[in-house]
């Protein structure tokens, strides 16, 4: 198992992108910013066929101020295994859902699954 493998960039139909923020120009015409992020599923997948599906799992715990933390563990030999955490907030949609699809996404950086999404140019979409 090479956890380097875990780093390497996504196909790009495993990416996806959301609205960071949008606006309206003094000519009318509209604005966004766009963000690259990949799912929680694309998570898993790469944990499965970098590790193994035996190989890892994840956990989740209340956040110390609400919101959740996901601990995601991954077994380098037998009976040892290296938990890496972080959390997120409920979203605003599908609270519960959200957050822990978030804190999953982030734990998944701390193993640097899609960490280099952090340093893609801002992208601008046509509206």
């Amino acid at each position: 198992m090479n956890l380097l493998s875990l780093a390497e960039p996504f196909d790009p139909k495993d990416i996806e992108w959301r609205i960071a923020q949008a606006g309206k120009k003094g000519d009318g015409k509209i604005w966004a910013k766009v963000l690259a992020y990949i799912t929680s599923r694309a998570i898993m997948n790469r944990l499965d066929d970098v590790c193994g599906p035996e190989n890892w799992r994840n956990e989740y715990t209340t956040g110390p101020q609400g919101g959740v933390l996901c601990g995601i563990s991954v077994q380098t030999s037998p009976g040892f295994w290296v938990t890496k955490w972080d959390g997120a907030d409920n979203t605003g949609i599908e609270a519960i859902k959200g957050g822990l699809s978030d804190a999953m996404k982030r734990a998944g950086v701390q193993w640097g699954i899609g960490r280099y999404l952090y340093n893609l140019d801002e992208g601008w979409a046509v509206v």
